[in-house]
């Protein structure tokens, strides 16, 4: 474990795969093809109902974060301690970039070795990076293997997607903000997959020329940048563009495609919001997650 990680937040334990976990923040770190991984565990006070496990949340981190700041701003240690689930905070390993020449932190989403200096760092195994955290906490901790939940922002919604695709039947569903898949993929299972983009967040209004996204649901989806993204992650789900449900507020325009089976996407414009993970949202995520669990083998029900 890094001085620094070690030094920068209490942490209730300290150590590698296999050490016990307590309440609190734990710090570990594991090594995965060659390279320390570090991630963090927050194990709330409040436990689950006896004879119950406690579900388990992942929380990526985008372009430039760690999962320290991610534990901190997130909200959902806070989620945590309400609700009796575990949360994670990993850090993804340093990249240089291309068009900038700068060292950042990265997940290797689909299409992070065309960005980075593949010589400098070759993209890591962060989907074998997250089977192990995932081998670690089932070890250690009373985890319910059937409510295993990721979420991400920006370039962590990247990977998170990307952790929807190939680990479809370990995580039960997945919450992202700005940013997703943006190709259709195959995934072995459709999981239930929940987006949200701000309306003023520059990444996208720079592909449209537009000052702020519209909230009319129909003006929104004609927005090629907005479209394409939402057109890849229905037709990996397995859903039409049509029909879809609308709830609009004042702030928000919320679009929802349920499917048979355990196929629902929902996609959701936030008012003002620019390119930060959106306050509320672990919230709003949990909401989601909470009524998908990972279907009993062999069961099918509606989502």
């Amino acid at each position: 474990m890094s001085a620094l990680l070690a030094t920068a937040l209490t942490c209730a334990t300290i150590g590698g795969a296999g050490t016990a976990y307590e309440p609190g923040v734990n710090c570990r770190e594991i090594q995965v093809d060659g390279n320390a991984r570090q991630f963090l565990v927050y194990v709330p006070r409040r436990r689950p109902v006896t004879g119950t496990r406690a579900p388990v949340v992942f929380m990526f981190h985008g372009s430039s974060g760690d999962g320290e700041r991610f534990l901190k701003i997130s909200g959902w240690r806070e989620q945590a301690d309400a609700t009796g689930l575990v949360a994670v905070f990993p850090t993804g390993l340093r990249y240089r970039m291309l068009d900038t020449g700068r060292w950042t932190t990265k997940w290797n989403g689909y299409g992070l070795e065309d960005k980075i200096d593949t010589n400098a760092r070759p993209p890591a195994d962060d989907v074998g990076f997250t089977d192990a955290m995932l081998a670690d906490l089932d070890g250690e901790l009373p985890i319910d293997r059937r409510r295993v939940y990721a979420s991400g922002f920006s370039n962590g919604a990247e990977f998170t997607a990307r952790l929807a695709v190939e680990r479809s039947t370990v995580f039960a569903a997945a919450a992202f903000s700005a940013g997703g898949l943006y190709t259709p993929r195959v995934p072995e299972r459709p999981i239930p997959m929940y987006l949200t983009v701000g309306t003023v967040d520059d990444r996208i209004l720079g592909q449209t020329g537009l000052e702020e996204l519209p909230l009319d649901p129909l003006g929104l989806l004609s927005v090629p940048a907005v479209g394409t993204i939402v057109d890849a992650h229905l037709a990996t789900a397995g859903l039409a563009r049509r029909p879809f449900s609308v709830l609009s507020r004042r702030r928000s325009t919320a679009l929802r495609w349920p499917g048979t089976g355990r196929a629902v996407f929902r996609f959701t414009a936030l008012a003002g919001l620019d390119h930060h993970y959106p306050e509320g949202a672990a919230g709003e995520f949990w909401n989601f997650f909470r009524t998908h669990p990972l279907p009993a083998t062999g069961s099918s029900s509606t989502g």
